[in-house]
């Protein structure tokens, strides 16, 4: 009898550490699924995503509801941990979905790995603006603004709150710097793998009043190293009646205030506190100071408010690229 009941508790044991691997297995395999198939939405800006719905089901845990998004329809899911519900989406979601008030609903997206893109424009229409990489000469990371018009863009520099100064050396202009998710440069070595596709110019700028204008130019290169980066534009275009203020630095190598090329006796990096395609100095000056005072070494394009204001600074600036 005393045997009996030893086998009888050992059974139970064994059942209770079979259970207890299992349930740790499942908890393992549920955060692995979420973690390395998914990532969480976690930007709140509305998006409608009506027209994207795939199924609704219902689910224990969100492990489930990731192995329904599991197939090659479906890009997204939402779970609701109140309510057990389970919305698949044939989109990747950006943002969470409007009218979406409640904490007990998570959004995730798919994490999809391209290897062929050689520009923004062959990220597939149903994924989101966000970092990917280029296979160009060599790998490069960039990111693609499928937001605006005319898209999608490729930025290449962004600039809007002055977290990053960009008074910087040359090596940081030839490799880069900043967060492509944040304020950046991308760097010129980068750059020129980018362009060696033939790409239209954009250049976005925002003022400190508000106003929202924009510049394009059909063809836009820069040398090599060696020569300095000499900028190569061409085919200006403005709907808002812009000066073209990037004419006058039109074949003039890049200058940095550790490396000076301008045609000033003095340093028009080191003056007008910035980089740029300097002569004797400026007309343009995007790669300067962030700030709101008028002045010389502000972040300005000339003209941008009117004739008769010269160096008034702008507050926000893009450049980006799209394949001509």
């Amino acid at each position: 009898m005393d045997l009996l009941k030893y086998t009888l508790r050992a059974s139970y044991g064994i059942e209770l550490y079979v259970l207890y691997i299992l349930t740790t297995c499942l908890r393992m395999n549920s955060a692995t699924i979420t973690d390395n198939k998914y990532k969480v939405v976690t930007k709140t800006l509305i998006q409608n995503h009506a027209g994207s719905f795939l199924s609704s089901s219902t689910w224990k845990t969100k492990l489930g509801c990731a192995t329904a998004c599991d197939n090659s329809n479906c890009l997204s899911f939402s779970y609701n941990s109140a309510t057990r519900e389970c919305r698949t989406y044939t989109v990747e979601i950006c943002h969470r979905d409007d009218g979406v008030t409640s904490s007990t609903v998570s959004f995730y997206a798919k994490v999809v790995s391209f290897t062929s893109l050689n520009h923004c424009g062959d990220v597939p229409i149903a994924h989101c603006s966000g970092v990917y990489t280029l296979s160009l000469t060599t790998s490069v990371q960039v990111f693609c603004d499928k937001d605006t018009a005319g898209g999608p863009w490729t930025v290449i520099a962004n600039r809007y709150d002055g977290s990053v100064d960009f008074y910087q050396t040359w090596n940081q202009y030839k490799n880069g710097f900043g967060s492509l998710t944040g304020e950046f440069w991308l760097g010129f070595e980068n750059l020129r793998a980018v362009l060696a596709q033939n790409m239209k110019l954009r250049i976005e700028m925002e003022g400190w009043d508000g106003s929202l204008k924009y510049v394009e130019y059909s063809t836009f290169s820069v040398s090599d190293e060696a020569s300095k980066y000499v900028l190569s534009i061409g085919g200006y275009s403005t709907p808002d009646g812009l000066f073209n203020a990037l004419s006058y630095h039109n074949g003039r190598p890049f200058s940095t205030h550790d490396n000076d090329n301008d045609a000033y006796s003095g340093s028009c990096a080191s003056g007008a506190y910035g980089a740029w395609w300097y002569g004797e100095c400026i007309d343009s000056n995007l790669f300067g100071r962030y700030t709101s005072e008028t002045g010389y070494d502000s972040m300005l394009w000339k003209y941008f408010v009117s004739a008769s204001t010269s160096y008034t600074p702008v507050r926000t600036m893009r450049m980006m690229l799209i394949k001509a």
